[in-house]
């Protein structure tokens, strides 16, 4: 039964104009524009992620790489078998514990870095495009005060 009550038009209104809808629908066009870039590099979203956390600190254990990027231990360890295979990473045995490995970028990982940086450049400016420059310093600064308070852990 669907009479016109008026309901149908409301929920799509209200829907419409939430912001966790618009940031749900903003980021999976982020990431599917992101996924098809990233193909060109031979890379996926996951390798993108791990490569970056390894870009900005190194010598990380398989745990505290998937701590980071908020992955699960199957799929963390999937993702570094496949950058292992592809020689961008490497795992070396941690000193101080003989359970678990630190890994490293390789040179061939260290060499991705600008195309990656490029990446995230083409897509964040295709993004903001529609924004003014200070609509754009804004819409950045409100979104790091809102992580800052959900994350207040994170120094983003």
């Amino acid at each position: 039964m669907n009479k016109d009550d008026g309901i149908g038009p409301k929920t799509r209104q209200v829907r419409q104009s939430s912001i966790g809808w618009m940031m749900k629908r903003l980021c999976a066009s982020l990431d599917s524009e992101m996924q098809a870039k990233l193909q060109q590099v031979g890379l996926n979203i996951n390798q993108f992620a791990v490569i970056m956390t390894l870009l900005e600190q190194e010598g990380l254990t398989q745990a505290e790489i998937g701590s980071k990027i908020e992955m699960p231990g199957y799929a963390t360890t999937r993702t570094l078998d496949a950058l292992e295979g592809k020689q961008v990473i490497e795992r070396r045995a941690d000193e101080r514990s003989r359970r678990s490995h630190r890994v490293f970028l390789t040179e061939r990982g260290r060499v991705l870095a600008p195309d990656l940086f490029g990446i995230v450049q083409q897509v964040n400016a295709r993004l903001l495009s529609p924004l003014k420059p200070r609509e754009q310093e804004q819409l950045s600064e409100l979104l790091m005060r809102l992580f800052r308070a959900r994350f207040p852990e994170s120094s983003a």
